[in-house]
């Protein structure tokens, strides 16, 4: 229990690190300052720089599920979940559960060739992300909140396309401003897909 509690506080410092510095670009120096341990003390939790980097991404990941979990919590299924859903991402990326932003996108830009050991995580992430995104969009059509016929693959992909690449033009413009208007614009579009009142 001691070592299980040990572990997490430093993957509590070291998540952080490697959300802003980036996972190639933190060194165990940095840690090692930032959590007060020598070197042999870290090696006694996680046997590599590797381990540690991918642990810290789990870290961070299940750090953002709850924050959605909790945002999202009494939301109806369908339609409204989806509303819902963008105005927790625009909230979250306003105010990062973890310092750096989010660390799917942060991974996604490193996990290439040069780290192969994220990149099996960072598509994991994004399919759990877009299969609960697709979800919704299938119960907005079972409900009959949208119209039959849509692409319910093709909705799903472009708010999540949608979503993160408000989060890039903001993070890139150091402005808010893009992503409100891409938020508000995925309202728009959502909307426009629903059953027209009887």
């Amino acid at each position: 229990m001691k070592g299980s509690k040990r572990r997490t506080t430093i993957l509590e410092s070291a998540a952080p690190i490697f959300n802003q510095r980036g996972y190639a670009g933190t060194s165990i120096s940095e840690i090692l300052d930032a959590t007060s341990l020598e070197k042999g003390g870290l090696y006694n939790h996680f046997s590599s720089k590797e381990e540690l980097a991918t642990a810290a991404f789990d870290f961070a990941w299940e750090a953002v599920n709850r924050y959605f979990s909790e945002a999202l919590a009494g939301a109806s299924p369908g339609a409204p979940y989806l509303h819902a859903y963008v105005d927790a991402f625009a909230r979250y990326v306003r105010r990062p559960v973890v310092d750096g932003g989010c660390p799917l996108a942060n991974a996604a830009l490193e996990a290439d060739d040069a780290l192969p050991f994220l990149r099996g995580r960072v598509r994991k992430a994004f399919e759990s992300v877009r299969s609960f995104v697709r979800h919704h969009v299938d119960r907005a059509v079972e409900l009959g909140q949208f119209r039959a016929g849509i692409e319910v693959e093709s909705v799903a992909d472009f708010t999540i396309a949608s979503l993160q690449g408000a989060l890039l033009l903001s993070r890139g413009a150091r402005s808010r401003g893009s992503l409100e208007r891409v938020a508000a614009s995925l309202h728009d579009w959502l909307r426009s897909l629903e059953r027209p009142a009887r």
